[in-house]
């Protein structure tokens, strides 16, 4: 298998303005990276063309879920705002065998939804009664907030497949904390961002968005991937393991 860090996304309703600066950002780097999207949006077309980015989608099959009230609806929601999307990691890590079923209907060959904090070399695996792939990812950046990390590169090991996962807002606002992202929400309200009131909440200091650049200067120089290419990757290496036998 490959030896490299994997960019992931998950774009939770964030203006447009916020996903364009983290898209200049992966483009000036030459940087692959899968996008986990909630909504449509201007900018999504921009984000569509980018041969560097897979669209996946992100689906949310809680209660009062504004994607849907049921998986088939939820999922036919989505796959009307990206149709091409064959990978998904769902809000809130929700899974179910049901569910994993009701992909292959909807072409959603892998799944993005496991959460193996801090490991190395992920347990891939294939799920034949639902014909998904399944890629564990080892960090997200909300939990790292939620553990008071220090976001200190040094202390990763940074060996082997290793899937990370970011969210743009986190990365505009540079979190070093949630407190200032839960008084943002109570004040100003997602939907109402701007690039002028959210100013005031941008940390100065280090935080998620200088630690997604540290991250993204090591490996600037190598070969990058999207779920969709490690799929085929690890498609390969499964073919030839059948054909050793």
């Amino acid at each position: 298998m490959i030896n490299s860090i994997l960019i992931t996304l998950d774009t939770d309703w964030a203006p447009d303005f916020i996903l364009s600066d983290v898209a200049e950002i992966l483009s000036n780097k030459n940087i692959k990276a899968t996008w986990f999207v909630t909504n449509n949006s201007i900018f999504l077309d921009s984000l569509k063309k980018n041969k560097l980015f897979e669209i996946g989608i992100h689906p949310n099959f809680e209660s009062n879920s504004t994607h849907g009230e049921d998986f088939d609806s939820v999922l036919n929601n989505l796959k009307q705002i990206v149709p091409q999307a064959k990978s998904s990691r769902s809000h809130s890590l929700f899974q179910s065998s049901k569910l994993f079923q009701k992909f292959d209907k909807y072409g959603i060959e892998n799944d993005v939804s496991l959460f193996l904090p801090n490991s190395i070399n992920p347990p891939l695996h294939y799920l034949k009664f639902a014909n998904l792939y399944r890629f564990p990812f080892n960090w997200e950046a909300d939990i790292a907030l939620r553990e008071h990390d220090d976001l200190d590169i040094n202390k990763y090991n940074l060996q082997g497949l290793q899937i990370f996962n970011f969210h743009p807002i986190h990365l505009y606002l540079n979190s070093n904390n949630l407190e200032l992202y839960e008084k943002l929400k109570t004040n100003i309200g997602i939907p109402n961002l701007t690039e002028k009131n959210i100013k005031k909440y941008v940390n100065p200091d280090h935080g998620v968005k200088t630690f997604f650049l540290e991250l993204l200067n090591l490996i600037s120089n190598k070969q990058s991937y999207t779920i969709m290419d490690l799929q085929l990757i690890y498609k390969d290496a499964l073919t030839n393991q059948m054909n050793k036998l």
